[in-house]
C-alpha cells in the first residue's frame, strides 16, 4: 500500500497516525507536483484531495475518515476502536465535535488573519464560533488523558493534528490566549508528546510548517 500525503495536512496526518499506531507497512509519498490538475490523480480521487490510500491491487481509497475506517476494518489488530458500543459511540462523538465544529471554525481564521486589511468584525465573529466549539470539545475531555479512556483511539488520531493546528493558529495570529480557559484541550498537547505515534505526527506537521513558511518567504 502507499499513501499520498502532505506533512502539514491535518487530514493526511490523521491517516499517518493510524498507520503508525497499527504498525502497517504503508509507503508514504508526496503527491505529484501537478496533483491539483493531474488527470491521473483525479482518477484516484475525483474530489482532488489529499490523502489518498492506494491498495496493492491499485484500488484507491479517498477521504481521511474513510481511509482510517478501512484500515481498522482491514487490519483490526491492534484496534483503535473501543470494544464497547457505548464507548465507541463516545469516541465517534468526540471525533465529530472535533471535525465538524472545532476544525471548521479554525480554518477560516488563517485566511482572515493573513489579509493585509484585516476585517476585525469578521475575525471576532469567527473567534466566537471557535470559542464555542472549543468549550464543547473541552467538556468532553479529561485533562492529561487520551480522548477517551487510557489508550489511543481513533478520536486521538483526529485530535492530535487538530491540537497542532490550534498551536499553529495561536502562533500565526498572536492570539496565544485562545486555550487559556480550556485546560483539557490545552494540556492535550502533553498527551500527544507522551505517545510516540502522536508525537511523531506533531513533529512531522512542525517540519511541514517550517517548509511551507520557507517556501512562502522565498515566493514573497
Amino acid at each position: 500500500m502507499k499513501l499520498y500525503s502532505l506533512p502539514l495536512s491535518p487530514y493526511a496526518a490523521r491517516v499517518r497516525a493510524a498507520i503508525y499506531a497499527k504498525n502497517l507497512a504503508v509507503e508514504i509519498i508526496s503527491p505529484p507536483s501537478d496533483w491539483r490538475t493531474s488527470p491521473e490523480f483525479r482518477k484516484l480521487n475525483p474530489l482532488v484531495r489529499i490523502p489518498v490510500l492506494v491498495l496493492d491491487d491499485g484500488t484507491a481509497v479517498a477521504e481521511s475518515g474513510v481511509i482510517v475506517e478501512y484500515l481498522e476494518d482491514a487490519h483490526p489488530e491492534p484496534s483503535l476502536r473501543p470494544r464497547s458500543p457505548k464507548d465507541l459511540a463516545r469516541v465517534r462523538f468526540i471525533t465529530l465535535v472535533g471535525e465538524h465544529y472545532v476544525s471548521t471554525a479554525i480554518m477560516p481564521l488563517f485566511g482572515l488573519f493573513d489579509g493585509k486589511n484585516r476585517d476585525e468584525a469578521a475575525i471576532s465573529a469567527q473567534l466566537a464560533k471557535l470559542d464555542g466549539a472549543l468549550k464543547q470539545l473541552n467538556d468532553l475531555l479529561q485533562p492529561g488523558d487520551y480522548a477517551h479512556g487510557s489508550r489511543l483511539t481513533t478520536a486521538d488520531v483526529w485530535l492530535a493534528p487538530l491540537r497542532y493546528t490550534l498551536e499553529g493558529l495561536m502562533s500565526f495570529s498572536g492570539r496565544t490566549e485562545l486555550l487559556d480557559r480550556y485546560d483539557a484541550v490545552r494540556t492535550y498537547s502533553d498527551v500527544v508528546h507522551r505517545d510516540p505515534h502522536l508525537d511523531r505526527i506533531w513533529r512531522e506537521m512542525e517540519d511541514g510548517l517550517k517548509a511551507f513558511m520557507a517556501s512562502r518567504a522565498t515566493a514573497s
